[in-house]
């Protein structure tokens, strides 16, 4: 990437989410970058601190109130002097262009949307006005960066900007996320897993989205038909108080989460709706996992034909197609797990993303 361009990255917070993991990716490769946080660092406070990257937290935990910060946004523009505005999800992206409309900065802006279809109704009020005022200011956007194409042709149907669009499928680390016989062997003495189990590893935060009710749900007939063979590891924010069956354990958040990816055989992810380009099907690959997800976002596109895609997300389809597929043989999965991450290794590499990103933003501030 150009070291001479200088970016300015706003964002609510960075939580260890999937967009998170990204700019931090980015930040890992230019250093000259800055971030302006509307709430707080979070969890990747250290890793700015060791990457001695430039940023600044607003720290209003209120939405409403957000905007009585504008003039501190206008003051760091002012000390940063970044060429480009990149904003990262819905709640930057409004509150970005709303400054840009007020003439508080005159640098282009690229928003970064990350999610495919969201179904407003399991939000709040104010996140579907945030949307509804995004769908008619997002021509003020110079450009508008998607990670999937199912996230791309979602929002332009429902009246995000057509001229603006483009899709930069998301990089993963191969080094940081490989499996590890070590972990494994450690993980599942840790957690009492078998030799010979077969592990199923979910990572979600708790979210209508990720759809844990439904998938649960079926998870217990699995365990009537198969006992004892199967075992099932949830991880992701308020995993650890979710109700769980038999033969399941839930660890919650965990920062250092390609540790824990190589006590499984088998990545799922069985969203309902809203994901664009799962991260953590990409992260399981990579670590020669048997991916297996629903048809949502970009999946298929991903997965190609080294997993399994599920018809459904209700509890009677996931029980159904999960159950064939605990069927296969283990040296079936791990051949495919092999195939997954050669697949994951060529096509979704770090280097290939910060190489388009660069191309994008050569062209916005010429």
């Amino acid at each position: 990437m150009k070291k001479n361009i200088k970016i300015l990255h706003v964002i609510a917070s960075l939580g260890n989410g999937g967009a998170e993991r990204q700019l931090i990716e980015m930040l890992k490769i230019n250093r000259n970058h800055g971030v302006l946080l509307l709430f707080k660092a979070d969890v990747y406070k250290v890793t700015l601190d060791k990457l001695n990257i430039k940023y600044w937290e607003m720290g209003v935990e209120n939405k409403l109130l957000i905007f009585l910060k504008i003039f501190f946004f206008r003051d760091v523009i002012k000390d940063y002097q970044p060429d480009i505005i990149q904003s990262w999800m819905y709640n930057a992206c409004f509150f970005s262009v709303l400054c840009k409309l007020l003439k508080l900065y005159d640098k282009p802006l690229i928003w970064n949307i990350r999610c495919s279809n969201m179904i407003s109704k399991y939000y709040s009020v104010s996140q579907k006005i945030i949307i509804y005022l995004n769908i008619i200011l997002s021509k003020y956007a110079e450009k508008i960066i998607y990670n999937s194409y199912a996230g791309k042709f979602y929002h332009e149907k429902i009246g995000f900007n057509q001229n603006s669009g483009k899709v930069i499928y998301n990089g993963v680390d191969s080094k940081k996320f490989n499996s590890s016989n070590r972990n494994r062997k450690l993980l599942r003495k840790k957690y009492n897993f078998a030799k010979n189990d077969l592990v199923f590893i979910c990572v979600a935060r708790v979210d209508p989205m990720k759809n844990h009710n439904n998938f649960l749900k079926a998870f217990i007939g699995i365990e009537n038909i198969f006992k004892d063979k199967v075992k099932l590891v949830l991880v992701g924010k308020g995993t650890d108080k979710l109700d769980l069956p038999y033969n399941c354990i839930a660890l919650g958040m965990k920062q250092n989460i390609e540790e824990y990816y190589s006590m499984a055989d088998i990545i799922i992810v069985p969203s309902a709706f809203g994901e664009g380009f799962s991260n953590v099907l990409v992260e399981g690959m990579l670590t020669n996992l048997l991916p297996v997800a629903t048809n949502v976002g970009d999946a298929k596109k991903i997965i190609g034909s080294t997993g399994f895609m599920l018809s459904g997300f209700n509890e009677e389809t996931l029980k159904k197609e999960l159950s064939k597929i605990i069927k296969h043989k283990q040296t079936v999965i791990k051949t495919m797990g092999s195939k997954a991450r050669d697949r994951a290794y060529k096509l979704f590499t770090v280097d290939k993303m910060i190489k388009s990103y660069e191309k994008v933003f050569l062209k916005v501030k010429l």
